[in-house]
């Protein structure tokens, strides 16, 4: 039988050992708070200041260009493109430059040769030039419209030359020699090898269509003008023909401006939209010395509720900047379309 003597002073030295030890304290709950807040900073800074946060995560999506500044535009590969290649890169290439034009934008540098051969019969014109004659033309051109039909595209190549060929439907009011003109024009594009336009022209032209819209009677009484251009009515009243002053009423802002006043301004009437009418509505009316409009006349109407919204839209017009004649501010008759078209 064995007998275990139990010694206090043996386990004294154990206890001496443990109470010596340091004691660490537990720091996990520090680490994930600093982990924490780091990523709600990370989170913070995507919301505040990164568009698409998840873009990090998947591959960028390159968009296709149109035209490019450099070697890499599309039409610089047309000797090893096939036709339907060159065919689908030229249609891309007149939508944007048409599109830019729809949207009041006429950049030269984004679609021109930096000298451009040919643009409208006018030759070897600069950047500058080119916008000084595109806004000149667009000047007396009211209410533009343009639909380039793309069916009607053809091209060939001359060396590293595309020479492409179209036809587009246009119309638009000259208020200059108040006249509607309307057409069908066959444009010659030719662009380098860089993908630039170095020509631009109309080589033909069909359906040609040209109204005189002449001043009502009705619409001013009495306003029978000499041919000096003054009213027979004397004094302050004279009212001055818009072709016989030296510089024309103009909407402040110029034509592009009073289109988006239109534009936005109307409201297609309900009538009209449910029997499908369009086209354009022609009023004459007198801008006054002060830029104010009045005598406000339907010329040429569409009738279902047109007229009227015309009218409603010119009459609430800001003030106009008035002609002039040596000078001085006098009220001169206008003549103004405003067109009504549904959206396709």
């Amino acid at each position: 039988m064995s007998v275990f003597l139990y010694n206090a002073e043996m386990e004294e030295p154990e206890k001496i050992r443990q109470e010596d030890e340091p004691v660490y304290k537990d720091r996990s709950l520090i680490y994930m708070g600093v982990g924490l807040g780091v990523l709600i900073l990370i989170m913070g800074y995507l919301t505040l200041f990164v568009d698409d946060p998840w873009k990090i995560f998947r591959s960028e999506d390159k968009p296709e260009k149109v035209i490019d500044d450099g070697s890499s535009a599309l039409l610089n590969k047309s000797k090893s493109m096939n036709d339907d290649e060159v065919r689908a890169s030229l249609v891309k290439f007149i939508e944007a430059f048409y599109y830019d034009q729809r949207k009041g934008y006429f950049d030269p540098p984004s679609y021109f040769a930096k000298i451009t051969e040919t643009f409208y019969n006018y030759h070897n014109l600069n950047y500058q030039r080119l916008k000084d004659l595109y806004w000149r033309r667009m000047a007396d051109m009211h209410n533009f419209s343009r639909s380039w039909i793309v069916s009607s595209l053809d091209f060939d190549r001359s060396g590293d030359r595309i020479i492409a060929t179209y036809w587009a439907k246009e119309s638009y009011f000259r208020p200059s020699v108040r006249e509607q003109y309307s057409a069908d024009i066959k444009y010659e594009m030719i662009i380098d090898a860089e993908g630039k336009i170095v020509s631009l022209r109309d080589v033909d032209l069909r359906n040609e269509v040209i109204n005189k819209v002449e001043p009502d009677s009705t619409s001013a009484p009495q306003l029978d003008i000499p041919a000096d251009g003054e009213a027979a009515h004397g004094g302050d009243m004279k009212v001055y023909d818009m072709n016989n002053v030296d510089q024309a009423p103009e909407f402040s802002g110029g034509q592009r401006e009073l289109s988006k006043y239109v534009s936005n301004a109307i409201r297609y009437p309900a009538a009209a939209r449910q029997n499908n009418v369009q086209g354009k509505v022609y009023l004459g009316f007198i801008v006054e010395k002060d830029g104010s409009i009045t005598d406000i006349k339907v010329k040429q109407g569409l009738g279902n509720g047109c007229d009227e919204e015309a009218v409603r839209v010119l009459r609430n017009s800001p003030k106009w900047k008035p002609g002039q004649v040596k000078g001085n501010a006098v009220r001169t008759y206008c003549v103004l379309p405003i067109s009504f078209q549904l959206e396709m």
